[in-house]
């Protein structure tokens, strides 16, 4: 009896110390099976720098591309302005039969008589036709000039976003004019810019370095006084410049071209040429943008319109015979396949 009660306690024994070493085994198992998964879980420092890397390596080839993109719907947009342009100036043409002056020297009176004055350019005259009609009409044209009536002056600070190109990181400012009058907060605030000009002559747009020439002189589109008609354009529309795209002299200069008035060039020093702050720097002179050319923040040239309503990129490598071809109306230069 004492045998069996002795051999009983130590079968339970037994089993108490069993049960305890599988306990602890069983914990220990746990505990090096959890340390094992969070070691696997881990980064270390050198993977992390790796990581990081290539991060960066795909930013930078990343990078360009988005840059690209960006650039090629801006410069869309600009071909789109462009082509609005060339329909309103289309739809000018068949209401007046004429293409708008390129810019008027003389003003007539209410009573009838005819002064020098004015000198609004042909952005000022194609408004309506942009669906700005309001503007067109705050706009006094029997005036003595853009700057010195009151509500004139205000339609000048006007922002026309046709006229103006996406790429400019001059962004539409109020450039200097004159100085009478101002639109905003500084004396050279005055009118608003234009990334568009119209194109008048190969060689110089100007009869004495300040007034335009007129259309008997001119070998292109726009001069001073009466408009273009689409049958002096004997070269072919196809073959005729019209409009051409320009820049100012930078963010903050309140230098450029504006769309009121003067907004007349010629193509006789080239594309992104020495007198643009792309090919070169801005004119020193104090009315420095009758003296630019034509360029654009776009790389490798800049926009035009033609007389046919089509809009073309020309490359600043263009020969300079090719493009003073393109810019007379009737010098009989080109055939029909230019482009």
């Amino acid at each position: 009896m004492n045998d069996d009660r002795r051999r009983f306690g130590e079968r339970r024994w037994d089993v108490a110390l069993l049960r305890r070493y599988r306990s602890g085994t069983r914990g220990h198992s746990m505990r090096v099976q959890t340390n094992r998964q969070i070691d696997k879980r881990a980064f270390t420092l050198v993977e992390l720098l790796v990581v990081i890397a290539i991060i960066g390596i795909l930013i930078a080839l990343l990078l360009p591309a988005v840059q690209s993109a960006r650039e090629a719907a801006r410069r869309l947009q600009c071909a789109n302005n462009f082509k609005q342009v060339g329909l309103a100036m289309h739809n000018y043409h068949t209401a007046n039969d004429c293409f708008p002056s390129g810019m008027i020297t003389q003003r007539r009176l209410p009573s009838g008589t005819v002064q020098a004055g004015g000198y609004f350019a042909w952005g000022a005259f194609i408004l309506p036709y942009l669906e700005m009609g309001t503007l067109h009409e705050k706009i006094n044209f029997c005036a003595e000039n853009y700057f010195v009536d009151d509500g004139t002056r205000t339609a000048s600070g006007m922002r026309v976003g046709t006229f103006l190109c996406p790429s400019d990181v001059q962004g539409g400012e109020l450039v200097r004019c004159c100085s009478a009058g101002s639109n905003g907060t500084n004396a050279d605030e005055d009118v608003r810019q234009s990334n568009m000009a119209g194109v008048a002559d190969s060689e110089d747009w100007t009869s004495n370095g300040v007034t335009p020439l007129t259309l008997a002189d001119a070998n292109g589109v726009f001069a001073s006084g009466v408009g273009c008609r689409i049958s002096q354009i004997r070269d072919g529309t196809s073959n005729t410049l019209m409009v051409g795209e320009v820049t100012g002299a930078g963010p903050s200069s309140n230098d450029g071209h504006f769309w009121i008035a003067w907004n007349l060039l010629d193509t006789f020093d080239g594309i992104n040429g020495p007198f643009t702050v792309i090919g070169g720097e801005w004119p020193t002179s104090s009315f420095g943008m009758r003296d630019t050319g034509f360029s654009s923040y776009h790389p490798g040239g800049c926009h035009f319109l033609l007389a046919d309503g089509s809009v073309q990129f020309l490359s600043e490598n263009i020969d300079s015979t090719t493009l003073a071809a393109l810019t007379s109306r009737a010098g009989g230069e080109l055939s029909a396949n230019t482009f």
